[in-house]
């Protein structure tokens, strides 16, 4: 096993101070099948915990590379992995391994395997909310800011719903908590989650995996990466995902099958010793049926069962008709198309680096959900977005991260134009109008300028500062909501139109730590922050103007502070974190009251003051050949200072035995938030021989989590408070590394545990949604 010593360059975290270890150069021609991870080319070994190799200041020109056999230095050493151990943060860092071993084949499977870290599914949709130690926004009309950013090889990706059909041909996937923007992107409350594709290689490389289970679930996944020419190298990937649904109706009709393509390419052109172009691109078909939940409670005396897996559906004809779909298929569904392009460029001067990066990414959205899970129309919704955003970043930095003084500076851009409507059918329900539709134009721009520093003021300790400003301008146009006969499709009376609202945000944020490296393998750190978020709209089924006023931005203060240890020959690592959030002005999708006949909808507020703190720990342990251990650990606690808002919960009881809806408020100072207090995951792996050219590789692993409450229901229990749960899961895999072949046999959840994932309401239905059932697969690899 090889350990490269490397600076860690794809999320701005720095490596303070890197041990010396004796060196030898591995040839790259004996790295036949090889990873990357964050843009440098690495060995198949990489599953054995490898990372990329320190940069030297230079980049390598066509012809040297070629005169010194395209040599990289490595440090021989075994045990666990240093990557990351010298930099002053908590990031989980999941490797292309890690991600294969956990069968992590959608976001939400991430939470499987990181501590304090929410991945849910948005009321229904294809879209997703994020949350990292419980900041989080559910953006259910999905045109705010999240406040947990993903990034993409670098660029932003503001619309959640543009991380569809990602995860494949993936290097690493990172967690990186709290306040950010102070190296890269955008500034958040949350923290970031990264994603890193896989990067041309110098060598021709090509893999393709076929992947078979339980519900005709099926995905085949592929790539091809090589050199055109001495200086120019491409990579080519795809996948294909469908079936899966493991869902069925009171009829015994099964739901929930995917249908999803995906396509991406990067090319590289090392221009010269000290320059790189690389030009990127991706596309995405989504046809597959929406997330659906399972109805717990109505009051329209629609029937209830006890089967989890069960969910239904229902469509007026007229409605189809009207939006212009087909009306035999009742079934909510996805018809989503996104693509982007994007192109990056780095110069190396003596003194610093130069990097750009430009992107464009759309969406090209059009989703039917049944927000009831009930065969009533009611509930049923259906959503036009068409959005783009623009993205520029230019960043310069000194060289060398472990140089007594590093500083790096850089501005960045944004640029996002949506139209969105969505049409909303309410033919079912007493005393209501039976189609409402809304629509409106949103525009951003996002500007924001950061300075990070950091200075070893004594050998062994370093002092680090940053701080950005961020200006966010957000106006809603042209909002309007219109009534439609259900039955001649023509606009009832004049749609009323609500004009436009603007939302502007300039804000400073800032951070300063220090951090300590007591021995070459023992480091420790503290680290305050200051992080906010701009405001929005919440443009759900306008019926006052007060509903376009915007939220206002958050902010969050972090307290950290923790270690990271490598022990016992590196046969241990061992690292540990805990944090305190001052949290203002919190965002949170909750409850609003409109005028009759729809009475409570929901919409965003503010929760003044409220606090989060908890604790993590990850470990990974190599007690003897063979053999790893890993566990991860995650606590938090939430709850509210100041806070008054609807009770949901009593207003929908009051609204059952009067028929009448009435504002009834709670103050909610030193309620609970409801987060998921525990978090566990853990895995044993071993490895062995078998013959002299195969292995053979058993893995059991876990994971928990606690019981969660959804912000609407502050207070709740029963079945308004999801329940904890526990997954086992387990592989053998059959290898021959010198033929380049695996065969691996899986189980998920093999106790075959019930449990929800997200819940959602609308009115007074409120539905849950499942995870996943028992799933037992196969999958075949080959790799050249």
């Amino acid at each position: 096993m090889f350990r490269y010593q490397y600076e860690k360059c794809r999320s701005g975290h720095r490596i303070g101070m890197a041990s010396t270890l004796e060196t030898i150069l591995l040839p790259m021609s004996a790295l036949a099948q090889t990873e990357t991870v964050s843009g440098k080319s690495v060995a198949h070994a990489a599953a054995t915990h490898i990372a990329p190799a320190k940069h030297t200041g230079k980049l390598r020109s066509p012809n040297r590379q070629a005169q010194t056999s395209e040599s990289i230095v490595v440090s021989s050493r075994r045990g666990v992995s240093g990557a990351g151990q010298h930099e002053a943060h908590s990031e989980t860092v999941l490797s292309r391994q890690e991600l294969l071993n956990r069968n992590i084949r959608t976001l939400t499977d991430i939470v499987r395997v990181a501590p304090n870290l929410i991945i849910q599914p948005s009321f229904g949709s294809a879209a997703l909310n994020f949350a990292i130690r419980g900041v989080g926004l559910m953006d259910f009309t999905q045109n705010n800011m999240p406040s947990v950013m993903p990034y993409v090889d670098g660029v932003a990706y503001p619309i959640s719903i543009m991380t569809s059909g990602l995860l494949f041909d993936m290097d690493d996937v990172s967690i990186a908590p709290g306040p950010s923007g102070f190296t890269h992107g955008q500034a958040t409350t949350g923290g970031e989650i990264d994603f890193h594709t896989g990067d041309p290689t110098p060598q021709f490389h090509a893999g393709l995996t076929e992947d078979y289970s339980s519900y005709n679930r099926n995905r085949v996944e592929g790539f091809v990466s090589g050199p055109l020419s001495r200086s120019v190298s491409f990579r080519i990937a795809g996948q294909s995902m469908t079936g899966g649904g493991f869902q069925h109706n009171a009829r015994g009709a099964k739901y929930g099958n995917a249908d999803l393509g995906a396509l991406r390419g990067k090319l590289k052109w090392q221009i010269d010793d000290t320059s790189r172009l690389e030009v990127g691109g991706h596309w995405t078909t989504d046809q597959s049926e929406s997330a659906s939940g399972h109805n717990m409670y109505n009051t329209y005396h629609v029937p209830v069962t006890s089967d989890l897996m069960e969910t239904e559906w229902g469509l007026d004809p007229r409605f189809a008709k009207i939006i212009g779909i087909n009306p035999d298929n009742k079934k909510p569904r996805e018809d989503n198309m996104f693509w982007g392009a994007n192109v990056r460029y780095t110069k190396e001067y003596s003194w610093a680096r130069l990097s750009t990066i430009s992107a464009y990414e759309t969406v090209d959205e059009h989703e039917l959900t049944n927000q009831t899970n009930s065969i009533l129309a009611y509930g049923n919704m259906f959503r036009n977005n068409q959005s783009n955003v623009f993205s520029q970043e230019i960043k310069l930095e000194s060289i060398k991260p472990s140089a007594r003084f590093h500083w790096e500076a850089g501005l960045y851009y944004s640029r996002s134009r949506m139209a969105q409507s969505f049409w909303y059918d309410s033919s079912d329900r007493p005393n209501t109008t039976p189609l409402n539709k809304t629509s409106y134009s949103e525009n951003q721009q996002n500007f924001n300028q950061y300075v990070q520093l950091s200075y070893a003021v004594l050998p062994k300790l370093r002092l680090i500062s940053a701080f950005n400003h961020e200006s966010d301008d957000r106006q809603m146009l042209n909002a309007t909501n219109a009534i439609y006969n259900l039955n001649t499709g023509a606009v009832v009376g004049t749609p009323t139109n609500f004009g436009n609202s603007g939302a502007l945000t300039n804000q400073f944020a800032g951070r300063v730590g220090a951090q300590y490296q007591a021995t070459r393998n023992i480091m420790a750190y503290v680290m305050i922050s200051r992080g906010f978020k701009p405001g929005g709209f919440s443009a759900n089924i306008m019926q006052t103007a007060a509903q376009i006023k915007p939220f206002k931005p958050e902010q969050v203060l972090s307290y950290e502070g923790g270690f990271k240890a490598m022990l016992f020959d590196r046969r241990l690592r061992f690292n540990a974190s805990g944090f305190y959030y001052d949290y203002r002005d919190q965002q949170q999708w909750n409850t609003v009251l409109v005028p009759p006949p729809f009475g409570v909808l929901g919409g965003y507020v503010n929760a003044p003051r409220s606090y989060i703190y908890g604790a993590e720990f990850d470990m990974e342990a190599h007690p003897f050949r063979g053999l790893v251990l890993t566990q991860n650990f995650g606590y938090e606690y939430g709850a509210y200072s100041q806070f008054q808002s609807y009770n949901r919960a009593a207003m929908t009881t009051h609204f059952a035995a009067t028929g009448v809806w009435t504002p009834i408020a709670t103050n909610y100072a030193g309620y609970s938030m409801g987060l998921p207090n525990l978090t566990l995951s853990g895995a044993a792996t071993y490895t062995w021989k078998v013959m002299k050219d195969y292995q053979m590789t058993f893995d059991a692993d876990y994971s928990y989590r606690g019981a969660q409450t959804q912000p609407q229901y502050i207070g709740q229990t029963g079945m308004y408070r999801a329940p904890d749960y526990f997954l086992l899961n387990s592989f053998l895999t059959f290898s021959a590394p010198k033929q380049h072949w695996s065969v691996t046999v899986y189980g998920q959840n093999l106790a075959d545990r019930r449990y929800w994932i997200s819940s959602s309401t609308q009115a007074t239905f409120y539905g849950v949604t499942p995870g996943l059932p028992r799933f037992v697969g196969g999958r075949i690899n080959l790799n050249y």
